[in-house]
């Protein structure tokens, strides 16, 4: 039996007080309604001049019906007309809608606060719903976003203040009809959607412009000029579309670009499109004065509108709990399966507690005495679920204890010599909890990041308090005797990394940058860099945050996500694909890249010479990224591992060890931290192969005499033990985290489960006793030419934090430092080409590259080095004005690695030119590396060449290339509609059922490769299923699948694996009478006693007189979104060796 038992759940009555009416001061509480469902079909939009009909709204089901669905709605009184200036009745529901503009202004609630200051008796009701890169016709939202219902419809307003034009803005003249037209129909389609009332009283709507773009000056953000002639075209057409539907209108950009034109540089905005918090004051007094045509009772910064203005950020907060949940996925989506009673509960309670802050706001507006905070002690109760613990016996501790440091460590198993010691724990330092990422600052201080609040804020605690500590002043033996806790207000910081004299670190779902400007260690400036980042799955969310040798932030994101940011280039939107974000903090530029097939990559990490290997979460792979990270391109496929990690997974984080301090035959190896199958630090040795690299895992004799595992560390046996992020520190010494949990993940029990740890994390070091550390070499206060020479250091992690520093330092100072640096070098030097092209790093941190000396690099004598200053050329295209003339030589590169560089650069510069000097590259020697970068490369560029192709235009001296040419065209005919199918399902989560059955024959038409659809299988599906004997018993045996599924529910059975459940695989939730709790599924059933299949394939035998409860869920364990992580021509493989599969079925396990 379980150590822990189920908490007693909660006493009756709540739904009817959540329900029915929580009254606070005589204002009954936000009732929840039922919004349609993703698959039902939306409001048509009525005729002008015609009523809306009330949009048929489908009943929910289970704890969802109890706690959220809508009671009736009658008939409301007119509104007055939406002129200016504007009015209000009592009670009137308000809602923003729009983009950052709007969004941002939860963080600050200055104009909210204006609204409740201007009118203290009509005590209205606001919430802000804006979403970061929203547009009248594109509103991204996770899969399944209004399963448990939408908050919007849950609100009904009265009056929806819309901004709305800034995304739009980046469509240029030629968008402008297009964005008139959408604004018409939004009106229209929005106004039917959600009603007022039961009626379908249509609600009233206001225009408001976006702002200007503010001019910075700096070179590597826009000038602004084509950016503010845009935006005015759009807020004249705000205004075009206003007048016509006779709407009250407001124009900021015009009042806005003449206060961002009074004085130089960024006054008003973080990044020249986002408010700061003077921005958004300055903006939130002119839409008070616009609106009302007068000015307001509002006194900023007043004790008492300051006063109100924070609860107005308290209830903004709280409300963004509900319209931007966390963990989506496992609230309302495909992974909603422990939980269905759990979060119907905690949205109707955050909707309360939402309710009391309204009160709260009014009575503070009204000048009457408030409380120091809300009271909540009626905004209902939750339930806590019985404890999962045991569900997995061979992936937890055989009882739920949690081992003392040095009792951890001597479960540790190293090899003779080396040493694991204790940096520090929750013992010493009870804010170390949760370790997920570590680093080292300037001046040799560890930072860890901790996440007590994950997987999620529960409503009803205290504000989430994740947050980034440093460890100080370490003894002889490592232990840090200080620490201090930087900031502490973060939302599961799952990535930091340092840059600008600052830190950039996640707080879920923004990008924050954080920075202590009075030497107390303390963070006293916070901006919020960008918001909209996915936060479906709060362990997917971008982070393992690591620099590139250039300067470009690698940001890592899992499957099933859905991110929508906006930057001053314009939105960048991505849904379900798995992959990395590459971001230029100088430029606030961010661009993508998909890892195909990974679940949730945490591995990031760049060898000797800056080439980088990323890796997945999920399972063991690890790529060399120069292939993966070529242009986007739809058609991407999935790419042959570095080594694919013999099934030890999932892992937290990868290191080279290049460090003085381990013996010489440990040089040049690759650890992963793995947290289940071995935990500990899984080590491998890599090797040149061809153009690309190749690795093994280290072996030694085993006691049998057979090749055995020879890792750094394992702790298979200590079930507690969760390694994150090994780093090598400033001393030589190893340094990594532990999560320190026994439950070992994030979909294998409930979210609430009671059996999360909170309390617990350590750092731990690994040390070579045979060899002395290294006197540790730090940055802070070194002068340029110092750290210039630190760039000589053996050590990369020592080169990594110099270049970190470089970046920081005053761009003149480095330039002139680095051209007299370089012109010291020794030509005679082993190290010479490495160093110069250290150098181009420093200058590519600044974007300040020399083209001559970048010149002089690309043909430097080391291969490896012209491979490096390659990639360099490719990250600096746009400002080298002679990049044509200098990749040409390097796509003909004796070396293969420079010439797969040549091309990935090449992917990005869409002209015939680029295409023709790939196509040289195609006429030389050719190995995987290349043809698969080839491929890519040439699939980003299918615009530029197919119409030259088809006119016999492209590749006329180049017989090879035109082969190349030749051959992807043919690749690209047989399945052309299945794939265009498949692009459009992905698209479309809230596709109709019978459209939805079509596509699924259309797809299931083409014919795929069933041996390429293998190798698929084995990389993507193999880990819960079998097939010809080969993976893991635990989903559907698919040997002989396609006897029992013909090919269109093979493609269904893929693509929606809810939609039709094998109730053999149906999931069964069974709570004992004891308070186990286990999850999987039946697969025999007596009169006496049921057995599930639980994890691991462990068949747990339940008498039936013991269960207390037996739930089955029409719920798959497969998740959704595995389409999104393969190209189409995968997919379509992947069917044709599913539906290969008919012989040698296997027999279902039979009920008895």
């Amino acid at each position: 039996m379980n150590p822990i038992r189920r908490r007693k759940t909660i006493v009756g009555g709540i739904a009817a007080s959540l329900v029915a009416g929580l009254l606070v001061s005589g204002y009954a509480a936000d009732a929840p309604k039922t919004p349609a469902k993703p698959s039902a079909p939306k409001a048509a939009a009525p005729k002008p001049g015609e009523a809306a009909p009330p949009p048929k709204v489908p009943p929910l089901g289970g704890a969802a019906a109890e706690f959220l669905t809508v009671p009736p709605r009658p008939a409301k009184p007119p509104l007055p007309p939406s002129k200016l200036p504007l009015e209000f009745v009592k009670n009137e529901r308000v809602a923003f809608v729009g983009a950052s503009l709007a969004e941002r202004m939860n963080l600050t609630g200055s104009f909210e606060a204006m609204l409740h200051a201007r009118f203290p008796k009509q005590e209205l009701v606001i919430r802000n719903f804006a979403r970061p890169a929203d547009e009248v016709s594109i509103r991204q939202r996770s899969s399944g976003y209004t399963g448990l219902g939408d908050p919007i419809y849950a609100f009904g307003a009265d009056t929806y203040i819309c901004f709305f034009g800034f995304n739009e803005s980046f469509g240029g003249p030629a968008g402008v009809d297009k964005f008139k037209a959408d604004y018409e129909s939004f009106i229209d389609t929005f106004g039917a959607q959600y009603p007022r009332d039961d009626t379908g009283s249509k609600p009233r709507f206001v225009i408001v412009t976006p702002a200007a773009f503010e001019a910075s000056g700096n070179p590597d953000l826009p000038s602004g000029k084509t950016e503010n002639d845009n935006l005015r075209l759009y807020a004249e057409a705000a205004a075009e579309v206003a007048k016509k539907r006779n709407i009250a209108f407001v124009d900021l950009f015009v009042p806005t670009r003449a206060a961002f034109d009074a004085e130089p540089g960024l006054q008003f905005t973080t990044n020249s499109v986002h408010l700061n918090h003077a921005g958004d004051l300055k903006v939130a007094q002119l839409l008070d004065v616009a609106l009302f045509n007068s000015p307001g009772q509002a006194a900023p910064g007043s004790p008492a509108f300051e006063q109100l203005r924070a609860a107005v950020v308290d209830k903004a907060w709280t409300n963004l709990q509900d319209y931007r949940m966390l963990n989506g996925w496992y609230v309302f989506g495909g992974r909603r399966t422990f939980d269905t009673d759990t979060f119907p509960r905690e949205i109707a309670k955050i909707r309360n507690m939402v309710a009391v802050r309204d009160r709260y706001v009014w009575d503070i507006a009204q000048g009457k005495q408030v409380p120091p905070q809300p009271d909540d002690s009626k905004t209902g109760e939750l339930i806590t679920p019985a404890p999962g613990f045991g569900r997995w016996p061979n992936k937890e501790p055989k009882q739920l204890k949690y081992p003392t440091p040095e009792e951890s460590i001597a479960t540790m198993q190293v090899p003779p010599g080396y040493e694991v010691q204790l940096v520090a724990s929750e013992r010493e330092f009870p804010e170390l909890t949760k370790v997920n990422q570590i680093n080292f600052d300037n001046k040799g201080r560890l930072w860890a990041s901790c996440m007590p609040t994950y997987p999620q804020w529960k409503p009803g605690d205290p504000r989430p308090n994740d947050k980034l500590v440093i460890l100080s002043d370490f003894d002889e033996k490592g232990k840090a005797r200080k620490h201090k806790v930087f900031y502490d207000k973060l939302i599961c910081p799952t990535g930091f990394e340092f840059w600008n004299g600052g830190v950039i670190v996640v707080d879920e779902p923004r990008l924050l940058w954080l920075k202590d400007t009075n030497n107390d260690d303390v963070a006293d400036q916070v901006v919020e860099l960008s918001d909209g980042w996915g936060t479906d799955d709060t362990h997917h969310t971008i982070g393992a945050f690591e620099w590139s040798p250039g300067g470009l932030l690698h940001m890592l994101e899992g499957v099933s996500m859905s991110t929508a940011v906006e930057t001053p280039w314009g939105p960048l939107r991505k849904s379900g694909a798995p992959g990395c974000y590459v971001l230029d903090p100088r430029s606030q530029k961010i661009r993508h890249f998909v890892t195909p097939g990974y679940g949730n990559p945490w591995c990031y990490v760049f060898n000797w010479w800056g080439q980088g290997i990323v890796g997945d979460g999920t399972t063991p792979q690890q790529h060399w990224d120069t292939p993966l990270s070529t242009a986007p391109y739809s058609g991407r496929k999935g790419m042959n591992t570095v080594f694919d990690g013999e099934g030890m997974r999932p892992n937290v984080g990868t290191e080279f060890l290049y460090t003085r301090q381990f013996p010489d035959n440990i040089q040049g190896n690759f650890i992963f931290a793995c947290v289940i199958n071995m935990n500990g630090l899984t080590t491998f040795e890599v090797r040149d192969d061809g153009a690309g690299y190749k690795g093994n895992r280290r072996k030694k004799p085993g006691p049998d005499g057979k090749p055995a595992a020879d890792d750094l560390l394992s702790a298979k046996d200590n079930m507690t033990f969760r390694p994150t992020d090994p780093q090598i520190g400033p001393d030589g010494a190893l340094y990594f985290g532990d999560w320190c949990a026994a439950l070992i993940g994030h979909m294998q029990y409930s979210q609430r489960d009671p059996g999360r740890d909170k309390a617990h994390g350590r750092v731990f070091r690994l040390v070579y006793t045979g060899k002395p550390l290294l006197t540790p070499v730090t940055q802070f206060g070194k002068p340029v030419p110092e750290l210039l020479e630190q760039l000589k250091e053996y050590e990369p992690r020592t080169r990594y934090r110099a270049r970190r520093e470089l970046r920081d330092r005053p761009t003149p100072e480095v330039l002139a430092a680095i051209k007299s640096w370089v012109a010291k070098l020794d030509p005679a030097d082993k190290e010479f080409d490495r160093l110069r092209l250290e150098a181009l790093w420093v200058q590519q941190g600044h974007h300040a590259v020399d083209p001559a000396f970048l010149k002089e690099v690309l043909r430097a004598k080391t291969p490896e080095a012209r491979a490096g200053a390659t990639r360099v050329l490719a990250d600096e295209w746009e400002r080298i004005p002679n990049a044509m003339e200098l990749i040409a030589p390097q796509a003909s590169d004796e070396f293969a690695r420079t010439r797969v560089e040549a091309i990935r650069a090449l992917s990005f510069v869409r002209t015939k030119a680029s295409v023709e000097t790939i196509l040289k590259a195609a006429a030389l020697p050719r190995d995987y590396w290349i043809d698969y970068t080839l491929q890519m490369s040439l699939g980003a560029l299918d615009p530029v060449w197919k119409p030259e192709f088809a006119a016999k235009t492209i590749a006329q001296d180049n017989p090879k290339g035109l082969e190349l040419l030749t051959e992807l065209e043919a690749l690209s005919k047989p399945s052309g509609a299945a794939t265009a199918a498949i692009k459009k399902f992905l698209s479309d989560p809230e596709m109709p059922q019978k459209q939805r059955d079509a596509i699924h024959a259309e797809i299931a038409k083409a014919k795929g490769n069933a041996d390429n659809g293998k190798a698929v299988f084995r990389r993507v599906c193999s880990s819960c299923h079998k097939a010809l004997n080969e993976g893991v018993d635990y989903g559907p045996d698919m040997t002989g699948v396609a006897t029992r599924l013909k090919k269109p529910e093979l493609v269904e059975s893929i693509l929606e694996p809810n939609a039709k459940l094998d109730p053999k695989y149906a999931t069964t939730n069974v709570d004992t009478k004891e308070g186990d709790s286990y999850t999987g599924f039946i697969v025999s059933e007596t009169p006496e006693v049921l057995t599930l299949r639980i994890g691991g394939g462990v068949n747990q035998p339940i008498k039936k007189s013991d269960i207390a409860k037996k739930v089955t869920l029409k719920q798959s364990s497969m998740p959704e979104g595995l389409a999104a992580g393969m190209s189409a021509e995968e997919f379509i493989d992947l069917v044709e060796f599913l539906a290969s599969q008919k012989q040698g079925a296997p027999k279902p396990p039979a009920k008895k």
